[in-house]
């Protein structure tokens, strides 16, 4: 079951790598590899990897006067388990979420934040409970 799993979560992997943005992976000692902020409402869409106890920094610039803004995390397998931190521009917290959250989202976080105030949102993603090292998309915009 588990090698259905991987074949299947390879073959998504290879379709979204080549419509994946141009991005750098970032981690808790590289802040400075943050996604690049996007122009006119454009969204960040690009594929990562994470291992146990990592975590990774994410950025998206929200233009004034956006009404909406949608996170999706997918790291396809409820086997393991991601935490991601949203922060708004100030620095504040504006919340951690987890995809046992909801039962028919397990290896997927999305969330959608109304009304966000604008300028350069923070993302982190956290290797919380993963073997080995494991691939997540992360979709914001």
């Amino acid at each position: 079951m588990k090698i259905n799993k991987l074949i299947g979560l390879l073959v998504v992997f290879a379709l979204i790598v080549p419509m994946a943005s141009a991005g750098t992976i970032g981690n808790e000692t590289d802040r400075d590899n943050e996604d690049l902020p996007q122009e006119k409402e454009f969204a960040t869409r690009a594929a990562y990897t994470i291992t146990q106890g990592q975590t990774n920094y994410h950025g998206y610039y929200v233009a004034p006067g956006t009404s909406t803004l949608s996170v999706d995390l997918n790291w396809f397998t409820d086997d393991y388990s991601l935490k991601l931190g949203v922060f708004r521009p100030d620095g504040s917290l504006y919340g951690y979420y987890y995809d046992d959250e909801v039962d028919y989202l397990k290896g997927r976080i999305y969330l959608t934040i109304n009304n966000p105030a604008s300028g350069f949102w923070t993302f982190t993603v956290y290797g919380e409970d993963v073997a080995g090292t494991w691939p997540y998309v992360i979709n914001v915009g």
